[in-house]
């Protein structure tokens, strides 16, 4: 995450999601989180492979070798590439994109409920989670705001988040974006004179 946070990304977010509730009713939350989860099947994957492949080299190689390296090499590879094909570069590059798309998809709608952002009085809230290493963010939103807030606006504004996190952008750069799904909001729910801050403004990691 230093990345994605470089400079006072954290802080630059968090300020970001209290402008953001300055003109609308709504209630942004924001959580930031490395990885959505581990595919051990990528792991198994890869370290199956390469046992098989560390096999065939002791076949048909030359020289010929002991019985004990048969055993030896192919479990020491499956373990080391099994274990490399963990790390999170691995893990995109091994994962199909509708796994990782269902997996923090189902990581978002946990945060959903654990952070309360179903309980504000307007059904208002808003929960973007951004899971780094699948370079997936999720825009989950109350029922307030889907009934309140045209998709032909909304989605527009959310899809111009996902690309960010997609490309591997900074947390900096998702503030233009931010900055345009706050208009959106502010034009369908505009903030009313008794509004509070029903939800923090920090960013979740």
């Amino acid at each position: 995450m230093p990345h994605f946070f470089h400079g006072d990304g954290k802080a630059a977010l968090s300020r970001a999601a209290a402008d953001f509730e300055a003109g609308t009713a709504v209630e942004l939350v924001i959580a930031v989180r490395p990885r959505s989860g581990d595919d051990l099947r990528a792991a198994i994957l890869v370290g199956s492979l390469c046992a098989l492949l560390a096999t065939t080299l002791l076949l048909y190689s030359e020289p010929e070798f002991d019985l004990h390296w048969f055993l030896l090499w192919p479990a020491l590879a499956g373990l080391v590439f099994g274990y490399a094909a963990t790390t999170p570069r691995m893990q995109w590059l091994f994962t199909r994109e509708a796994t990782r798309e269902r997996r923090v998809l189902q990581a978002a709608r946990a945060t959903f409920v654990e952070r309360a952002i179903a309980d504000t009085r307007g059904r208002t809230g808003v929960l973007l989670f951004i899971s780094l290493a699948e370079r997936i963010a999720v825009v989950v939103a109350d029922l307030g705001v889907r009934q309140a807030v045209p998709a032909a606006a909304w989605d527009p504004a959310v899809a111009a988040i996902s690309g960010v996190i997609a490309r591997g952008g900074t947390a900096h750069e998702l503030l233009p974006p931010l900055a345009e799904l706050a208009a959106v909001a502010s034009t369908y729910l505009p903030r009313a004179a008794d509004d509070i801050n029903e939800l923090p403004d920090e960013v979740n990691s």
